[in-house]
């Protein structure tokens, strides 16, 4: 059995619910609103995300924190419920006394390209400090151009109230039991199929629109979670797993619930070094639901299957 190691507690302070004073500044002007956040960490602390609720504007924002630990830095992705885009990541660390940080990453802003920078600053145990800014110039001025200010609240946030866009994985919140079949190696012969035991916690986020799950694999090493997002327009789902041991957003998967009721997802990936394409089957249910991975090495045209999940509920 591995015994987990806690790599990190960067963002554990964010943990729980806290009111939050944004200032944004747009053609000149300053504006303030105010929102709320709640924080959880995943990973033992390695990965780190928030819900912010935006009660003035009808919206939600989500940020997806996860510590890469090989590079040991932060990669950190933006999400607006009201685009349900995966913005480019800001990557960058803690100074050396733990007492701010700082992450810069490449975006553009009405098609001109920036660098967009993150800082954090003033952490106690019941406030801190978010600051964001661009540069037009490569980085030698900044402008900034949004601040929030967190005070930790001592009630749950309040939910917001907007139309709930869709619900496809919401038979999946709560608590798995998994009973898994893994074949080895994934692609080639001669192979034999082996059993794990594995559990899983599932929460949702934005009403539904992304679903988040933390999965335990303590004979294998290693921790997975994957992160779901639903595009309203294309009424499809993008699916990232995250490796507990490479600490990175994979490439998605991508698809949707058909009429037969089951989740089909498919994308570019590779193994070994070697370009595939891989395949997700999601088969629905209250207290039994079912998971498959299958690989092609033929753009489609045949599927290995190499990875199979029973799920039975245990809350």
């Amino acid at each position: 059995m591995t015994t987990w190691t806690k790599v990190t507690g960067d963002f554990d302070f964010l943990q729980g619910d806290f009111d939050v004073r944004h200032r944004t500044l747009r053609d000149g002007e300053w504006t303030e609103f105010e929102g709320t956040t709640t924080a959880h960490t995943y990973f033992d602390g390695a990965i780190s995300i928030d819900e912010m609720r935006f009660p003035s504007k009808g919206s939600y924002g989500l940020s997806l924190r996860l510590y890469d630990p090989v590079a040991q830095e932060w990669n950190i992705w933006w999400i607006n419920s009201t685009t349900m885009q995966l913005y480019p990541p800001v990557r960058g660390g803690w100074s050396p006394d733990g007492s701010s940080c700082r992450l810069v990453g490449e975006d553009s802003v009405d098609g001109q390209p920036v660098l967009c920078s993150y800082a954090w600053s003033d952490i106690t145990v019941q406030t801190a400090h978010w600051e964001q800014a661009y540069s037009y110039d490569g980085g030698a001025t900044w402008e900034t151009n949004w601040t929030m200010d967190f005070t930790r609240r001592t009630t749950p946030s309040p939910p917001l109230d907007v139309p709930k866009v869709t619900g496809d994985f919401d038979f999946l919140v709560g608590r798995w039991h998994m009973a898994n079949r893994r074949r080895r190696p994934a692609l080639g012969d001669p192979h034999e199929w082996y059993a794990i035991e594995s559990e899983m916690q599932v929460t949702t986020y934005f009403d539904g629109a992304i679903s988040f799950d933390e999965g335990w694999f303590p004979t294998e090493g290693f921790r997975g979670a994957t992160f779901r997002i639903f595009n309203p327009t294309t009424k499809t789902w993008s699916i990232h797993w995250i490796n507990s041991l490479r600490g990175q957003l994979e490439t998605p998967v991508i698809g949707s619930f058909g009429d037969d009721g089951l989740g089909h997802f498919e994308g570019p990936d590779e193994w070994e070094g070697r370009p595939i394409d891989v395949r997700f089957t999601w088969t629905p249910g209250t207290d039994k639901a079912a998971w498959q991975q299958d690989f092609s090495e033929d753009a489609g045209t045949t599927w290995t299957p190499n990875w199979y999940m029973e799920h039975t509920r245990i809350e």
